[in-house]
């Protein structure tokens, strides 16, 4: 029975470096592991890369689920004792099992711990150091206590994941926030201060800048599903309201790039109505009403 198992979400990974990825498990300085790779029916050459690799257990599955159902795949199909995710186009220090699992064998009433890591370019360069504790007033920082647990930077007690749930595959985005706070709500979070995961970053365009309906349908689900948990008058409280702002902010500008310019205006007012001071969304809509009274102010 293996010790670790590295499970590695893929959805058409032929060209998104999940070579890379399989290599930098089969790679660790600790070789008591095990390595899932679950397809989440792709529908590229994802399977004959897998299974070039002997040591790769490939799962398909039958059909598009997302991140999280295809990690709590791997979770299930998992014999390890503890449990580490890997997204395809992340990559590993040698040493990141070695190293994480000490840490977390020393302290058995542990759930996670958790390391440091690098931001990279596609060609693989630094870009920035990516401290894995930070300090802040959003929700989702002050209901993990300030761990900012990075999937592919996290090695997980499987005990403790299976007592909670594994990840909400009802979330398409922010689901490993989630997992995070009801992880730290009932075991403690251990941080290891080493850059010991490589965490890629794919160019910045247009398209990537709005936010899909998908993935805002999910970050209203996340603030719905938290609510309940932020007393009015807390510090919770007025995180939340920072974070429901950020929401109707994004949800503007979608209305905007649809050209459902009411819709975005109306949006934007309930983000400033959570948080007056919020200048993205003052500017925003600032200037979605000029281009609106432009055109009456220069007609003949």
């Amino acid at each position: 029975m293996p010790l670790v198992s590295a499970i590695i979400p893929a959805y058409n990974g032929a060209s998104r470096y999940l070579d890379q990825a399989i290599g930098s498990v089969l790679a660790q300085t600790c070789q008591d592991v095990e390595l899932i790779v679950v397809d989440d029916a792709s529908t590229d050459e994802t399977a004959r890369l897998v299974l070039q690799f002997s040591r790769a257990r490939y799962f398909k599955r039958p059909e598009n689920g997302g991140q999280a159902a295809a990690r709590n795949d791997g979770a299930r199909l998992a014999a390890g004792t503890y449990l580490a995710f890997l997204d395809q186009d992340d990559m590993w220090a040698p040493s990141f099992i070695e190293e994480t699992l000490a840490s977390l064998q020393a302290q058995p009433e542990a759930a996670l711990v958790h390391c440091d890591g690098h931001q990279v370019n596609e060609r693989d360069e630094p870009l920035h150091y990516d401290a894995a504790m930070k300090q802040g007033r959003t929700i989702t920082q002050l209901l993990r206590g300030d761990h900012d647990v990075a999937t592919s930077g996290s090695l997980f007690r499987k005990t403790c994941f299976d007592a909670v749930g594994g990840y909400d595959d009802s979330l398409a985005v922010w689901e490993d926030i989630d997992l995070a706070i009801r992880l730290y709500q009932r075991f403690p979070l251990l941080h290891l201060p080493k850059p010991l995961y490589r965490h890629r970053l794919y160019a910045r365009n247009v398209s990537r800048d709005i936010p899909s309906e998908r993935a805002l349908t999910a970050r209203r689900l996340f603030l719905e599903k938290y609510e309940p948990a932020c007393p009015p008058g807390s510090a919770a409280a007025r995180a939340l309201q920072s974070d429901w702002s950020a929401y109707y902010s994004d949800l503007g500008k979608l209305h905007a790039a649809e050209g459902r310019f009411a819709d975005a205006r109306c949006a934007l007012w309930l983000a400033l109505r959570n948080q007056p001071r919020n200048v993205k969304a003052l500017l925003r809509l600032f200037r979605f009403c000029l281009m609106q009274a432009l055109p009456a102010r220069t007609a003949p």
